[in-house]
């Protein structure tokens, strides 16, 4: 870690500032099951930054889209597109923020049911800030609080690294945030790593087209996607013109319409068990 300290002193010169792209990567610790909070999970997060903004999300989405990538090419040679998605794992975060510079609007970016969702937030974050300092990894960093989606979070800046961001909707601090978490210890990002990128970092699933909605009608939806999860496969096999057998699993064995709404729905709720303690409380009530 102190090597990591060096980097980011180098890298952090005033007259360097924003002469190249940077990404710096935090721990993301979260507790989704309020059940059962010693279920620790851990994701890596990446913040990339620009001279136009941000784009927090995990760092598996790289990893995922590069394997992509590599078996699309595969196919190609061998004119056979089948690829064995186990293969590949998955993220557990699965939403991402990007902000605008110097506005810092922020957009949330989730799907829900299929949908690819998109919330602006022009809406900024109050601080308050106190005169306390510790060190972090070799950096003086200041103390900062706020109340934010049902949450009251503690954040640790510093003035060493002049850039107004850090992780999630986190932002508008004098200094970058090293650090941030909300007072039950459910949700905790903590900076690990930084770098600068000599290429222009590519915005993850910047070419998906999204649906735009505010928070309420976000939480609508979400509302009615819990009580009728399958609802989008009732729909698309709602026409009398398709067969009933129209998938297989993995064993080979054929799954009707009703199979497949009836897995989706067990899945759907299993989920809804375990993961009921979201970052923002107010989004997903």
């Amino acid at each position: 870690m102190r090597k990591l300290t060096i980097l980011l002193i180098f890298i952090f010169t005033t007259s360097l500032l924003f002469s190249q792209n940077q990404r710096f990567t935090y721990e993301y610790s979260f507790k989704m099951d309020s059940l059962h909070k010693e279920n620790v999970e851990k994701e890596i997060m990446n913040l990339d930054i620009t001279k136009e903004g941000s784009n927090f999300y995990s760092a598996l989405l790289i990893t995922r889209d590069s394997l992509f990538k590599a078996e699309i090419e595969k196919g190609k040679a061998s004119k056979s597109m089948v690829f064995d998605m186990r293969k590949i794992k998955q993220a557990k975060v699965n939403f991402r923020v990007s902000k605008n510079y110097p506005t810092l609007e922020t957009i949330y970016h989730t799907s829900i049911n299929a949908d690819n969702i998109a919330i602006k937030e022009n809406n900024k974050i109050n601080w308050t800030i106190f005169p306390e300092t510790k060190n972090i990894e070799g950096f003086k960093v200041q103390k900062a609080t706020t109340t934010f989606g049902g949450r009251n979070w503690i954040a640790w800046f510093t003035n060493d690294i002049q850039i107004q961001d850090g992780p999630y909707k986190f932002c508008g601090l004098p200094g970058l945030i090293l650090n941030i978490g909300d007072d039950k210890g459910d949700h905790i990002f903590n900076l690990v790593g930084s770098k600068k990128l000599n290429y222009e970092p590519l915005m993850i699933n910047s070419s998906r087209k999204e649906i735009f909605l505010t928070n309420e009608k976000f939480n609508k939806l979400w509302n009615e996607f819990k009580k009728d999860p399958a609802k989008n496969i009732k729909t698309m096999h709602s026409s009398s013109e398709m067969s009933e057998t129209l998938f297989s699993d993995a064993n080979g064995s054929p799954l009707t319409k009703q199979d497949l709404i009836r897995g989706k729905e067990q899945r759907a709720q299993e989920s809804f068990k375990k993961n009921n303690n979201f970052i923002e409380r107010e989004l997903y009530k």
